[in-house]
């Protein structure tokens, strides 16, 4: 083979070389068989693509083809990346045209081109990849949003609860001791850093009276909550005066359910 031949071979393949980190491949390998006659001889196998041209030369002094099969593959995927086939007669045709000043494409216009392909295919990778961290970014807002409001919603829970438990506690501490038992009190007490945890173990298994009683409790705690400062303190004389004579709280029940006419007589 002529050097021209050989050399032919050699920049063809080394210009796609260098196209090969643009395309993402760092770790590439190249295989060459070379043929006589149509006969196979030689090969070269799994080399460093920095020894491509050496190698080359080398194999083209001692196997003397008329023929090279050459291609390129990624070291850790074993992908095809490129592969050529060049035959001395179609070198022959090649030549006289690069030689002759051929006015196609120059190796400027082909490396410009290929460039632009590849800027193309790294934008759209790019546009891909931002696509999808703007919709991460998205959902990932719509979390702390809700869990945001969800936070300010117990928040404003614990103010209501440490409002009426600064009314019951420090204005009227008899009336907070009145509604230990009460799902107010369980407040009261969680508030101030006790536990119940202990009466709970100790407490029996619910049954319908602890049902109804505790169901009462709750209306009365919910009825304590809707009145004014002036109205709780009027409900905690009352209960106080209930509390030393239990048998006056049948009486004022009496009185109240009395029908009008009753009460006139």
């Amino acid at each position: 083979m002529s050097r021209k031949k050989i050399y032919h071979v050699i920049d063809v393949s080394q210009k796609m070389i260098k196209t090969f980190p643009k395309q993402g491949y760092q770790q590439v390998y190249f295989n060459a068989v070379f043929y006589r006659n149509g006969k196979k001889l030689n090969s070269i196998d799994q080399a460093e693509v920095s020894n491509f041209s050496a190698l080359i030369r080398s194999y083209d002094k001692s196997e003397n083809p008329d023929k090279v099969k050459v291609e390129f593959k990624d070291k850790a995927s074993g992908t095809l990346i490129w592969a050529k086939t060049f035959e001395w007669h179609e070198v022959d045709e090649e030549l006289p045209r690069n030689l002759s000043g051929y006015a196609g494409l120059g190796e400027a216009e082909i490396t410009d081109m290929v460039q632009r392909k590849f800027s193309e295919m790294e934008r759209s990778k790019e546009i891909e990849r931002m696509s999808i961290e703007l919709s991460r970014l998205q959902s990932l807002n719509e979390e702390l949003e809700f869990q945001v409001q969800d936070m300010q919603n117990s928040l404003e829970a614990k103010k209501q609860v440490e409002y009426y438990s600064s009314i019951i506690g420090m204005a009227l501490p008899g009336l907070a001791k009145f509604l230990s038992n009460s799902p107010i009190g369980t407040a009261i007490n969680f508030l101030a850093g006790t536990s119940e945890d202990e009466k709970t173990l100790d407490s029996p298994q619910t049954d319908e009276g602890t049902i109804q009683r505790t169901t009462i409790l709750e209306m009365i705690q919910g009825f304590c909550s809707t009145l004014s400062n002036q109205e709780l303190g009027s409900l905690y004389l009352l209960l106080s005066e209930i509390e030393k004579d239990r048998s006056q709280l049948q009486r004022i029940l009496q009185q109240i359910t009395q029908s009008p006419q009753s009460t006139n007589l």
